[in-house]
């Protein structure tokens, strides 16, 4: 396996289960952007050679950033300059102007779920949700009117 790519940047190896790996579709997130415009999609970090979903987080004093896998569903992850613990509520903001990314709405877990736009208008009507609690991991993904969950992609996949 490679540790790098042709640019030098590491790759990180996402270790999908078997689940994902025999599964015929997968939602893969190839863009989304803060409210200026920013992608937040990086080849700064890979997983399984899909570029990860990198975000700046911030708690009283600490800052660091965090990849995500693209791939939804998989909770891989990876944090640089963080050392995450369970239960820690984050902000989430861009990592290119660092601006807080806005809040969708209140989690299950009591913690924000804040929005990344899918399309460059930055519509809540095409985002995606993710918790800022560590550990915890309801995200959706909101496409028009729809609100998609991991049981409804793979409902819609297994129809195709």
């Amino acid at each position: 396996m490679r540790l790098f790519d042709d640019q030098g940047m590491m790759i990180f190896p996402s270790p999908l289960s078997p689940e994902f790996r025999e599964r015929k579709h997968v939602l893969v997130v190839s863009a989304c952007y803060c409210p200026n415009r920013h992608n937040l999609v990086n080849s700064r970090a890979q997983f399984n050679e899909f570029d990860g979903i990198l975000l700046r987080l911030r708690k009283g004093e600490e800052d660091g950033l965090v990849a995500l896998s693209p791939v939804y569903g998989d909770r891989s992850r990876i944090s640089l300059g963080l050392r995450l613990e369970r239960s820690d509520v984050y902000t989430l903001l861009c990592p290119e102007c660092g601006i807080t990314l806005p809040v969708y709405d209140q989690c299950d877990c009591g913690a924000d779920l804040f929005a990344l736009f899918m399309t460059e208008d930055v519509s809540f009507a095409n985002c995606i949700c993710v918790c800022s609690r560590v550990g915890c991991h309801h995200s959706v993904v909101r496409h028009g009117n729809e609100v998609l969950t991991e049981a409804a992609i793979q409902h819609l996949a297994r129809r195709t």
